[in-house]
């Protein structure tokens, strides 16, 4: 019998958080065929909770050496030509109840390859809902247009993974991470639209993210290419895949060039009261990638932005990623 489902949950020292994402799944109104755990060389309980997990059975594989967050991905992309649908779980995010049952359904309108994706909301480290809850539907599943989709994830408002069901049809995986640790994912998800075409949306909040210091991508802060470069790679990389007329795909330049030397400014502002030093690196990095006038742009428009902020009694963009990432 052909093996519909498939979920992958990569994992290193998980000890914290993967009981809760185990439990997840065993609610779910339509479970995994198969759960795959692959271990990244834990060294905490991460085995032993594994192994002594009772509502589903565990397949846990331990890699022979640490791959890397993104590598340990790469190894979890190659079940997918042994599945139909593929989930990529990260072992301290959850699914609601309805998750796989509300993707699976909507990922028979896909004619071979494509990935479906749920909106998110975030959660703490002990699992409080972030903002307000949002719980109702916000209406029916839609098939998104390739440029729709491809938009956000130029500009770092990207889908978030766990959100996502991939329909790989029992191939290989069209391409797979690349070594951006902190912005891989939003690539991996642009490219993987760009070559099957198919992208659908839940419009339901049916993924929780969790925030929290002890996340990879809170591990890369301090790394330059990781933390800045990346992202402004990211964004050249993804306008180059958006079809549109001349004039237009100027204006796009445009409108990244001036978002992204604000984003890099953004992160000078939070490294000035973290690792001075660091917020050196980063401005250079702004006057060489935007020039001048960019850097100059981009300080403008955040500190108008902050200003209002402070008038509408909510802390600057800055103090926000301070206290998720630290």
């Amino acid at each position: 019998m052909a093996t519909e489902l498939i979920t992958a949950i990569p994992v290193y020292n998980g000890e914290r958080f993967l009981p809760a994402t185990l439990e997840c799944l065993a609610a779910q109104t339509r479970r995994p065929d198969r759960l795959v755990v692959i271990d990244n060389g834990s060294t905490d309980r991460t085995p032993e909770i594994i192994r002594s997990f009772g509502p589903i059975r565990c397949e846990y594989r331990r890699n022979d050496r640490n791959l890397g967050v993104l590598g340990n991905l790469n190894r979890c992309l190659q079940l997918s030509s042994e599945t139909r649908h593929l989930h990529l779980l990260m072992a301290d995010d959850l699914v609601k109840p309805t998750f796989y049952e509300r993707l699976v359904q909507v990922l028979r309108m896909a004619p071979n390859r494509g990935l479906a994706y749920s909106f998110h909301e975030n959660i703490s480290q002990a699992g409080a809902v972030l903002g307000r809850a949002q719980t109702a539907a916000e209406g029916p599943p839609r098939r998104v247009p390739l440029k729709t989709f491809l938009i956000p994830q130029s500009e770092c408002q990207t889908v978030i993974l766990p959100g996502v069901l991939f329909k790989t049809d029992f191939q290989p995986p069209v391409c797979e991470f690349r070594n951006m640790p902190q912005v891989g994912d939003g690539l991996f998800l642009a490219e993987w639209a760009v070559k099957t075409g198919s992208v659908f949306e839940v419009r339901e909040f049916l993924c929780q993210y969790r925030l929290h210091p002890f996340s990879a991508s809170s591990k890369h802060i301090y790394d330059l290419q990781a933390f800045v470069r990346d992202e402004w790679e990211l964004a050249k990389t993804i306008r180059e895949w958006i079809e549109e007329p001349f004039l237009l795909r100027q204006l796009r330049r445009l409108r990244l060039w001036a978002m992204y030397s604000a984003r890099t400014q953004v992160k000078v502002d939070m490294m000035r009261k973290l690792r001075p030093e660091f917020a050196r690196d980063i401005r250079q990095f702004q006057v060489e990638a935007f020039g001048f006038w960019g850097m100059t742009a981009g300080v403008l428009s955040v500190r108008a932005r902050d200003m209002l902020r402070k008038l509408r009694g909510r802390s600057t963009r800055a103090d926000e990623l301070l206290s998720t990432t630290v």
